[in-house]
């Protein structure tokens, strides 16, 4: 299944009995990018290379070596190329059940339950140079290096690290519980709701209207929701995530050009070319041939 049909993910991350991975990416050479999605563990993005550009909670930060990025579960977020330049990042998930399996338990209750709530967190992007991040940068980065190793005790390491993570972000980046805007958080569910209705009916025609319908607005609020949420116009979001499903199809397979296109949702082959030549630089065909020649 492509990762435009999973946008809550649901995939465990790690061992059942051990809720806990480490995932490494280079744009482009990998992936261009992920598109807004959430997931219910909590995820700690380090960048080791580059720039990229990065979504969450409505807000788009542009992240360079060493930034980080604290995402609570439930967060929507995405992450593209920031223009031409390359970028290495890594993402560790993991669930708090991993620390502390009974969620009635002290820990859960009184500190967990706090640094997952994106209300509580003062900043979710921590910039290099900063006194937080130079707290987090060295037990972050152990955890990228060591993510391969699998000696006794390796768990305990992974956990004692985790722990000490908890509490700076405990004690350094969490205020007290603030009620958000009587919206906020109906909008965050309004937008999950769009987002999987777009990945459902994307080969489909799909109108400003039947979104807003989705999310019982009307179509100026919705807009303006959207907007908000994501940094884009909706439009701009069901064409970019249209040209990504047809990149892959380009990839996986020998469907012509306005097969593509069309099973894509776009009715305009014409435009469906200069769009997609505008957001990879060349065009279908070329793409294509990029990508399956022999590398040298």
């Amino acid at each position: 299944m492509s990762h435009r049909e999973t946008l809550h993910e649901k995939a465990a991350h790690g061992m059942r009995t051990f809720p806990y991975a480490v995932y490494h990416a280079r744009i482009p050479e990998w992936l261009r990018g992920f598109p807004h999605h959430w997931h219910d563990e909590f995820e700690i993005i380090i960048v080791t290379f580059g720039r990229a550009s990065f979504t969450a909670g409505g807000e788009r930060f542009v992240c360079g070596k060493d930034d980080i990025l604290l995402i609570p579960g439930g967060s929507i977020h995405s992450i593209s190329q920031d223009g031409e330049e390359k970028c290495e990042y890594f993402n560790i998930l993991f669930s708090f059940s991993l620390l502390e399996e009974n969620s009635e338990s002290h820990c859960s209750r009184r500190y967990f339950s706090k640094i997952g709530d994106r209300d509580s967190l003062c900043e979710i992007f921590i910039k290099k140079g900063t006194e937080l991040n130079s707290r987090l940068l060295p037990l972050v980065s152990d955890l990228v290096e060591n993510r391969t190793e699998s000696y006794s005790g390796y768990e305990l390491m992974i956990k004692s690290q985790l722990f000490r993570i908890m509490h700076i972000i405990l004690t350094e980046n969490c205020a007290e519980h603030q009620a958000r805007d009587g919206n906020a958080r109906a909008n965050t569910e309004r937008l999950r709701n769009v987002l999987s209705y777009t990945a459902e009916h994307f080969r489909e025609k799909i109108s400003v209207s039947d979104a807003a319908g989705v999310c019982s607005l009307s179509p100026s609020r919705f807009m303006g929701m959207f907007r908000e949420e994501t940094g884009m116009s909706f439009i701009k979001y069901l064409n970019e995530y249209r040209l990504e499903s047809s990149s892959e199809r380009l990839c996986d397979s020998d469907d012509s050009v306005t097969e593509i296109a069309l099973s894509n949702g776009f009715e305009n082959v014409s435009y469906f070319i200069r769009a997609f030549k505008s957001k990879f630089g060349c065009t279908p065909l070329e793409y294509r041939n990029r990508l399956r020649s022999p590398q040298k």
